[in-house]
């Protein structure tokens, strides 16, 4: 029986780290954790949801639903603090790590990867980090913000990126790392363990990339790669967890992965193949296109060989934005159902 699980409790996976450095066998452990999902915009949850989500429905139930957990916070990175410490955030923060700005964690906090690499586990983060590196000790002296249209920010003469960005993933447990850190914030570009794949070589320009479908870019100014493409995120990230699970079949550890979505966080941006996959618009299209990449990820897992040893979690962060109120009024579609509240709030 495959040891998967649906869930929206956090406190479930500490509750078994005891266990796992005990036993000879120890299952693998693989995070789906989306961005901005709603509650309702799962069909398994909510029979009136206007988006199919067929992989997250059968893993569902082929496992468990948990649906009486709570996050530690409405907004994203004291949610993915508390996930990755088992810590309420609010004992040390309450905000957002915003661009450039430095590591949430403290260096002695324990984190759940470095927990499960001292029981002999191959730990890596792939997707949205959004917990903070030490982007000044890369940076260069006197460098200073420059003005972007209202807002202001680095330049891509600005870091020297031959460098490694310390005080990233790699400093707090993770043995690999590939990702964005954050796909609305600087820097635009692909970072692989602690270093930039292509370095930045321009400032951060909308009119370079595909017309968003719904919403805004609600990107902040910064160092872009020239060539960067926002819609290549979730195709690029899917393919990068695919083949990392696929590599763990020969390894004589354990692994766990964390993969963090940048969705269907804005910007809302699925790709052309999932247009009017959903009848929520296409923010339910990007909540499909969430959905296929996790099946693409669950499939490499059965190919592999692995899925009957993998213990497979599958939440989201803080609940869904504010576009979620037009989306109601526009596709009988509430993001929240069967509860009021949305990210930022303090009640449901």
């Amino acid at each position: 029986m495959h040891k998967k699980s649906f869930i929206f409790l956090w406190g479930l996976i500490f509750s078994v780290m005891g266990q796992l450095c005990s036993k000879n066998k120890k299952p693998n452990i693989l995070i789906l954790y989306a961005d901005d999902l709603g509650y309702g915009d799962l069909k398994i949850l909510n029979p009136k949801s206007k988006i199919p989500t067929p992989h997250l429905e059968k893993l569902a139930k082929e496992g468990m639903i948990f649906t009486d957990g709570h996050s530690s916070s409405g907004i994203c990175t004291p949610s993915r603090y508390a996930l990755l410490t088992g810590r309420h955030h609010w004992r040390k923060f309450h905000g957002i790590v915003n661009a450039f700005g430095d590591s949430a964690f403290d260096s002695d906090r324990l984190t759940m990867p470095e927990m499960l690499k001292e029981c002999g586990y191959a730990t890596a983060a792939i997707g949205k980090w959004h917990l903070g590196w030490n982007w000044d000790a890369i940076k260069k002296p006197g460098a200073k913000p420059i003005k972007q249209g209202k807002k202001s920010g680095y330049g891509p003469d600005s870091f020297d990126w031959s460098q490694s960005i310390p005080n990233g993933p790699l400093d707090h447990g993770f043995d690999y790392y590939f990702g964005d850190t954050v796909i609305n914030f600087p820097p635009y570009c692909w970072i692989e363990n602690d270093k930039v794949v292509d370095i930045p070589d321009t400032m951060m320009d909308t009119s370079k990339w595909k017309e968003i479908k719904e919403g805004g870019w609600e990107c902040r100014p910064g160092p872009m790669f020239s060539g960067w493409d926002p819609y290549e995120n979730i195709p690029t990230t899917t393919r990068k967890a695919m083949e990392y699970v696929k590599k763990q079949a020969s390894n004589d550890k354990p692994f766990f992965l964390y993969f963090a979505f940048p969705s269907p966080h804005a910007p809302i941006i699925p790709n052309d193949e999932f247009d009017g996959k959903s009848g929520a618009g296409p923010y339910g299209d990007f909540v499909y296109e969430t959905d296929d990449a996790c099946g693409r990820i669950l499939k490499a897992l059965e190919q592999s060989g692995q899925a009957d040893n993998t213990m497979v979690i599958f939440t989201a962060d803080n609940g869904p934005e504010g576009y979620a109120y037009k989306r109601d009024e526009a596709f009988d579609h509430w993001s929240a159902e069967p509860f009021r509240g949305l990210k930022r709030d303090t009640s449901a």
